[in-house]
């Protein structure tokens, strides 16, 4: 058995990758009104760990208990940089932890998979309760819209985008006076640019301006940056020529 099938969840295992792939705005509901999720302990918890040949076979060992208290990803890391090369080099199959001063844990490979994809995923969660948690109080939807909403995937893109996919949860980030996420941003900016291509439309005219995501500045600010120095946003203003061409083509 290869590493990559020996440390892989079942697809079926809550907390795996298709388990977030697949769940939808009322399994997420659910799962924290049924108290199911596990608790991500501090930074620095994990004091010591050591890998072992043994194969873990009890539950507890495999998969991630409700309300569990859990590692957090920082502290896994360096657990993560070894497991491959023990696991085909010395038959390591299992580590086991020391948690704070004296609970003893012992992991399968595949749970040290799950505990990650939780960490990965316990903001969005958690942003996509608030999301619903604001429709429900503020009556923004019938009661039959919210029902139909909570059918849609957890992570499937916002509909009716181009350019950005946006997941659903992430909207949620805006409550509040949170940081907003980047892919919000986008989402924002390119439906600006659709509302303004309409009235730019009625008018027999082309929208006088070009929607460009923030991954365009991204990559020009990597390539810039490789043979120019600093790449900002007044560089932009010496491609308004060249963005001026390429609409007289496309039109």
């Amino acid at each position: 058995m290869s590493y990559a099938e020996y440390s892989t969840p079942h697809h079926q295992t809550r907390f795996s990758g298709e388990f977030f792939n697949t769940i939808t705005l009322a399994d997420v509901e659910s799962l924290f009104q049924n108290d199911v999720l596990p608790h991500v302990l501090p930074r620095d918890s994990v004091t010591k760990w050591n890998l072992d040949r043994t194969v873990p076979s009890a539950i507890a060992e495999i998969v991630v208990a409700a309300g569990e208290e859990i590692p957090c990803y920082h502290d896994l890391r360096p657990i993560f940089e070894t497991l491959e090369k023990a696991f085909y080099d010395e038959g390591m199959s299992s580590v086991c932890l020391q948690i704070g001063k004296q609970q003893i844990v012992r992991y399968h490979f595949s749970k040290l998979r799950l505990i990650v994809n939780y960490n990965n995923h316990e903001y969005n969660l958690l942003v996509a309760k608030r999301l619903l948690d604001r429709v429900h109080d503020s009556n923004l939807l019938s009661p039959n819209l919210i029902a139909e909403l909570k059918l849609n995937r957890f992570a499937e893109p916002l509909a009716g985008f181009k350019v950005t996919e946006t997941p659903l949860y992430t909207p949620g980030s805006m409550l509040d006076e949170r940081w907003v996420l980047e892919d919000v941003l986008n989402a924002r900016a390119e439906f600006l640019y659709f509302r303004r291509a309409v009235h730019f439309q009625h008018q027999e005219a082309e929208p006088s301006f070009l929607f460009l995501p923030t991954s365009f500045f991204n990559d020009g600010r990597t390539l810039m940056n490789k043979w120019r120095g600093r790449f900002t946003w007044f560089h932009l203003l010496d491609c308004r020529p060249l963005f001026r061409h390429l609409q007289n083509l496309y039109r």
